[in-house]
Order: structure tokens, then C-alpha cells, then sequence
């Protein structure tokens, strides 16, 4: 049978451990969830140059409508200061300005579902920490009561509830009265 004192130093030394897995973890998981945060913040500037490219592409295309338009109305010998044709500039250079608003809108609100995203990860991250911490510190903290539960298991008599106890192995406890083992006996504060 396994010594109470090297079981209850066993179950110390798992608790130490698993606390500092369980620190790593969080760790790791904290990095993983900046990793994407960044991710999703590159993703929001992407969207939003995509968006800018796309809408001067529109913007340029208007342009060439109205051109073509000029070209093809001049060449058919129709005023283009007055009447229908101005009207016909009016609508083009409209849509298109609509046409290119409506693709920077667009990438906007792409931009913000990726910064939702981005700051959901942060959070994810601040979480992760700190899940982290709390497990590990919990873990150390309830490791003094595994190690005494695997001690008791394993035969060990000791209680630090009883007067003048020693452990299995004469190991000197504090007690009332002083310093306690099987060969002596010493006083606290004096001989």
C-alpha cells in the first residue's frame, strides 16, 4: 500500500500540473481568439477597399454612359443643352451616383459585420484568459483538500482538527502546546 504522506504529495503535484495545463489553455485559446480578431479586422479593410474600387468602377462607367450619350445625341443633331436630352444626362449621372453609393453602402455594412466579428473574438480572447486563470487558481485552491482526501484514503491518521497529532511517519505537527513527534517535545516561545 502506498505511503499517505507520497500519496497526498502526489495529488499536490497533479493539481500543480493541472492548474498550469489548464493556465496554457487559456493561454492558447486567448491567442487563437486575437488571431481571428485580426483576421476579421483585415477582412473589414478588404471590404471596405473592395467597395471603394467598385464604386469609382461605377462612377466610371457613368461617365462613359454619359459620353456615349452625348455622342450619340450630337450625332443625331439634338440640342443637348435643353429639353429631353438634359433630362436623360440628369437620370443617367443619378443612377450612376445611386449605383455607386449603394455599392459603398454595401461594403460598409460587409465592413461592420466583420468588425462585429472581430470584436466578438476580442471578447472571446478576454474570456478565454480568464477562464483560464479561474480554473488554475481553483484548481490550487482545492488542491490542499484532494491532497489531505488522498492522504485519509491511502491510511494517513494525522487531522488537523486534533490536538497533539502526528502523521504516520512521526512527521512533527503544530499543535497547541508546541511542536509535537514521537522523540521530543518542544514549547513555542520557550524550552
Amino acid at each position: 500500500m502506498c505511503d499517505p504522506v507520497i500519496a497526498g504529495g502526489a495529488m499536490l503535484a497533479m493539481s500543480g500540473i493541472q492548474a498550469y495545463t489548464q493556465y496554457q489553455q487559456g493561454k492558447y485559446a486567448s491567442k487563437v481568439a486575437e488571431a481571428n480578431a485580426d483576421i476579421a479586422t483585415a477582412q473589414a479593410n478588404d471590404a471596405i477597399n473592395r467597395g471603394n474600387a467598385e464604386a469609382e468602377q461605377r462612377r466610371r462607367e457613368t461617365r462613359q454612359r454619359l459620353g456615349t450619350q452625348a455622342a450619340t445625341m450630337g450625332a443625331t443633331g439634338a440640342d443637348l443643352s435643353t429639353g429631353n436630352a438634359l433630362d436623360i444626362f440628369g437620370d443617367t449621372a443619378q443612377f450612376g451616383a445611386l449605383d455607386s453609393l449603394t455599392t459603398v453602402n454595401n461594403a460598409q455594412r460587409e465592413a461592420y459585420g466583420y468588425q462585429v466579428q472581430a470584436a466578438n473574438y476580442k471578447a472571446e480572447a478576454s474570456s478565454a484568459r480568464k477562464q483560464g486563470n479561474v480554473g488554475a487558481a481553483t484548481t490550487l485552491l482545492t488542491a490542499p483538500l484532494k491532497a489531505y482526501g488522498a492522504y485519509q484514503m491511502f491510511g494517513g491518521t494525522w487531522s488537523p482538527f486534533s490536538k497533539g497529532s502526528t502523521s504516520s511517519g512521526g512527521t512533527p505537527m503544530l499543535s497547541n502546546s508546541g511542536f509535537m513527534n514521537s522523540d521530543s517535545r518542544f514549547k513555542i516561545g520557550g524550552y
